[in-house]
């Protein structure tokens, strides 16, 4: 079965990063836009230029973000699940998943998990949360919260 990772939280997570780099790319090239006249910084004239830098940064924004859409997601198989994105394979097996983390995984429709090979994962949700609903009925070797206290003090939980 395939699942679709959850388009807002994919979305928001995209915002931020393209405001990151927005504000990279302008604060290294804030030549472009300032000038000194009669000994002051003053903003250019706006000019094809910048119209371009800006066009450009659009695009390559938008293109990333459908490329992620329709390339950002799971697929759920009998012994394990396959998380695919922008042609990278994961692979997570059910019976190597020793904890789950529930309870914030519901709250915040991500999907928490513990493995020895891997630590922690924070993976996105899908749109109806049936990944989480796979792992918590498929994984057989997952511990109670105390337990895996107890055999993982390190990890925070």
């Amino acid at each position: 079965m395939k699942l679709k990772v959850a388009t807002w939280r994919l979305t928001w997570r995209f915002l931020l990063a393209f405001l990151f780099v927005a504000l990279a790319i302008f604060g290294m090239g804030s030549s472009i836009f300032l000038g000194v006249v009669d000994g002051k910084m003053v903003f250019l004239p706006w000019s094809a230029g910048h119209t371009i830098l800006l066009a450009v940064l659009f695009g390559t924004s938008i293109s990333f973000y459908i490329v992620s859409l329709t390339s950002f997601y799971y697929q759920i198989e009998n012994s394990y699940f396959i998380m695919r994105r922008f042609g990278k394979t994961y692979e997570f097996e059910y019976k190597s998943i020793e904890f789950i983390y529930i309870e914030e995984s519901k709250k915040k429709n991500m999907v928490i998990f513990y493995t020895p090979k891997s630590k922690t994962r924070y993976l996105l949700g899908d749109k109806e949360g049936k990944l989480l609903e796979t792992l918590i009925k498929k994984c057989p070797n997952v511990l109670t919260v105390e337990e895996f206290r107890r055999k993982h003090p390190e990890e925070k939980y």
